[in-house]
């Protein structure tokens, strides 16, 4: 599992030109399963660990004199979160310029388990909750804030 987080100002998702999806202050994360995740990932520690460490990330500015630091959480922020499905974060661009989409994750699966993923993340938190559409040719805006980007994968942060 891959997650591309950048804290943002505002973000926003439309599909056919309408909205389905917007934040204020917060992050926006792309979000996506590779192959060797596999249909039962979502049984795995790796699937809750990488939820906590997304909601967890010190990335949003502190009181006082921590004002411009990294200091707090996007709950203890007060933020937002937009999930967006993205298959992309598994292209493979060894080989000439077409990048290949191989590993990433079957859509029969990975859609469930991105569903999966926004619904046990929104549970767990006391954050606002927005999701893009899997499989839908989405429009995403945002402003970055900072910038702020920050890569998260499963493979590295929980290998067994």
């Amino acid at each position: 599992m891959r997650i591309l987080a950048q804290r943002v100002t505002e973000a926003s998702v439309s599909v056919d030109g309408r909205q389905v999806a917007a934040i204020g202050p917060g992050i926006m994360a792309l979000v996506g399963f590779g192959q060797e995740d596999g249909p039962d990932f979502n049984t795995s520690p790796a699937f809750q660990g990488m939820a906590h460490k997304l909601l967890g990330l010190r990335i949003f500015p502190g009181q006082g004199e921590l004002a411009h630091k990294f200091h707090t959480s996007l709950e203890e922020f007060g933020g937002q979160l937009l999930l967006v499905p993205q298959f992309t974060l598994y292209a493979d661009c060894r080989k000439g310029r077409r990048p290949s989409f191989t590993d990433a994750g079957n859509p029969d699966w990975a859609r469930p388990m991105f569903d999966y993923f926004v619904k046990m993340v929104d549970e767990s938190c006391a954050v606002s909750v927005s999701s893009g559409i899997f499989g839908a040719d989405m429009a995403v805006r945002l402003c970055n804030w900072g910038p702020v980007t920050i890569w998260l994968d499963s493979a590295n942060l929980f290998a067994s």
